[in-house]
């Protein structure tokens, strides 16, 4: 298999990843991949062969397959699971803020929603599911993921999302170049409405030990829960409990705490220690 095709096969595995269990068609997967209908049912083919992928019988739609669970519980036994080591100080934002908190990690060009906790706020901002997935520079920790980036990778991945983000109507590529400039500036992200009208979101990253950004945590409330002059003490929570997971990451990354220690990697996989914003 070719550098080419593989890559190709891996960007149809993350695009089934955000179908979840209905799936998508084919006519689907080649226009979201931009492959030709050949390239995108050869791969398929290959893919279903391995157990990677299924096609639903009735609806005829492809998803992902059960060897892609087999080889996540594999990886869970030799790699940190990040939801365990962070579940502790999502549900302290989310008791100290009284709004919702999220945790998110950055999948490529994407972040991934990997838990969510509740506060005791009666009006909850339930922005997104645990599981979505959504463009970097959507929503405030794609904003913040984006902001730890280079200007140069920022570009470069704002140019692989442009096509996706029609989805999102209020996070036109110049809203989040603005909101992105911003975190820089004040070094935590705020999502002003990019994700739903009448909703705002802080974020902060998380690093890996070599300083990689490889998620972000926040929280979102409706815009009256969310004024500016609470914003520092909301930032100042998220900053702590960040803090917090990045001190298990490097435990479980140096092998002196328990269960796993292997590396947890960004998804681009390059060793780039990248400095903090100021």
């Amino acid at each position: 298999m070719s550098t080419q095709t593989l890559e190709r096969a891996i960007g149809l595995i993350r695009i089934l990843a955000a179908g979840g269990a209905e799936g998508y068609r084919l006519v689907d997967l080649q226009q979201t991949s931009g492959l030709t209908k050949p390239t995108v049912h050869r791969i398929l083919g290959t893919l279903k062969e391995q157990g990677m992928v299924e096609q639903v019988e009735d609806s005829r739609r492809y998803r992902l397959g059960q060897e892609m669970a087999v080889l996540g519980w594999s990886a869970n036994r030799t790699v940190y699971d990040l939801k365990e080591l962070a579940a502790e100080d999502l549900a302290a934002v989310a008791t100290k803020t009284g709004d919702t908190a999220f945790l998110s990690i950055r999948s490529g060009t994407e972040t991934v929603c990997i838990d969510r906790q509740a506060g005791a706020y009666p009006v909850k901002a339930f922005t997104v599911e645990v599981g979505t997935r959504r463009p970097l520079g959507v929503g405030a920790t794609g904003v913040a993921l984006l902001a730890a980036l280079s200007p140069e990778e920022t570009e470069t991945v704002l140019d692989a999302v442009k096509g996706s983000l029609a989805r999102f109507p209020d996070a036109g590529l110049r809203h989040i170049r603005e909101s992105v400039q911003g975190a820089r500036k004040a070094g935590y992200a705020l999502s002003d409405g990019l994700m739903l009208k009448g909703v705002r979101g802080v974020a902060v990253v998380i690093r890996d030990g070599a300083g990689r950004p490889i998620a972000g945590i926040g929280t979102a409330a409706i815009n009256d829960r969310l004024p500016p002059s609470r914003i520092p003490e909301i930032v100042r929570i998220l900053r702590i409990h960040a803090n917090h997971v990045e001190q298990r990451i490097a435990t479980a990354e140096s092998g002196t705490g328990t269960g796993s220690v292997r590396r947890f990697r960004a998804a681009e996989g390059k060793p780039t220690v990248h400095k903090r914003s100021k």
